[in-house]
């Protein structure tokens, strides 16, 4: 674990696996989701902005060799990288026919600096030749697969329009392990959802759940994200109405330090705030605008509590 951080941060395993920094690059791979196209439902997560929550880094009018090529660019400029990853983000780049896929992600790893791939999916779009297609990339590059969940509660989901299931999440991590134990897996949780807001769940129990779902599952990584209201989603329109109020910073906090204590240390933490890719898109919280603030926050009453990934695994056994 990283000796200036009480949790195993992404950050930390780049630098500890290949001896330096290693920054992203987020390309557009011009996929859609199957809960937007109507094969699972429409309209997609109602979280989701149009353009598939996008970093918006890059165009996706550019071809995917003239977006390696800008964004490696940008991080050894800003950054002086040398090393760099492929992280296909938006919507759900394992959705579209096997040819297409293996196009993208050649190309997306079409660069001698390139030493890692990162795919982002869900659950329902990883057939066995899906798999097999990512497995292959192993021979290359690191392969990460960024599997969303967001909430181990099927209520939550079909509220947020995920058009998938727990069960099929669960067996799909499963799979994954059984087809390619070489491809790792960052799985992801949202809290604060609809049906899991202070209002209808005051002490964010289906969201410890959710972590505890996770952390029992063969993964390698997990992101934990707060609720943000973006401009021209569904939630949106619920915010405006009164029918969710995302969570203030010291709850969150709160919660973090509730769960962090829980996660196994080999389990590494990609990430713990949301953001939204500009000012102008955030409705809500105005907290995370402020991303230094509350990492340096964590960080201190992380301290604070002597608390640290881990910490709390084996009381957790004891009570089980």
């Amino acid at each position: 674990m990283n000796s200036t951080l009480p949790y195993n941060s992404f950050n930390h395993y780049l630098k500890k696996s290949f001896n330096q920094p290693v920054w992203r690059v987020t390309l557009e791979g011009n996929f859609t989701c199957p809960n937007r196209d109507g094969t699972r439902a429409f309209g997609g997560c109602t979280f989701c902005t149009a353009d598939g929550s996008s970093s918006q880094l890059q165009s996706p009018d550019d071809s995917l060799a003239e977006q390696l090529i800008k964004g490696i660019e940008k991080q050894r400029k800003r950054h002086k990288a040398k090393k760099f990853i492929a992280y296909l983000q938006s919507f759900t780049n394992t959705y579209a026919p096997i040819h297409y896929l293996r196009s993208i992600y050649d190309q997306a790893i079409n660069h001698p600096d390139i030493i890692m791939l990162s795919i982002g999916t869900r659950p329902d779009c990883l057939s066995e030749e899906v798999i097999k297609l990512i497995d292959s990339y192993n021979d290359k590059v690191e392969v990460w697969l960024d599997l969303g969940l967001q909430s181990a509660n099927n209520e939550t989901l079909d509220l947020i329009n995920r058009g998938h299931s727990v069960e099929e999440f669960i067996e799909t991590v499963t799979r994954v392990k059984i087809i390619s134990p070489r491809t790792k897996i960052c799985v992801h949780a949202m809290v604060g959802l609809p049906n899991e807001d202070l209002k209808k769940d005051p002490h964010l129990t289906k969201s410890l759940n959710t972590i505890q779902t996770l952390i029992s599952l063969p993964i390698d990584g997990i992101k934990i994200h707060n609720l943000c209201i973006l401009k021209g989603t569904k939630l949106a329109l619920d915010y405006s109405k009164g029918l969710i109020e995302p969570l203030d910073l010291q709850t969150y906090l709160d919660f973090l330090l509730k769960v962090i204590p829980l996660i196994p240390p080999e389990i590494t933490i990609h990430r713990l705030m949301a953001e939204a890719a500009s000012k102008d898109e955030l409705i809500a919280p105005n907290w995370t605008l402020d991303k230094d603030f509350f990492m340096n926050e964590l960080r201190k009453q992380l301290n604070e509590k002597g608390l640290f990934q881990g910490c709390q695994i084996k009381k957790l056994e004891l009570k089980v």
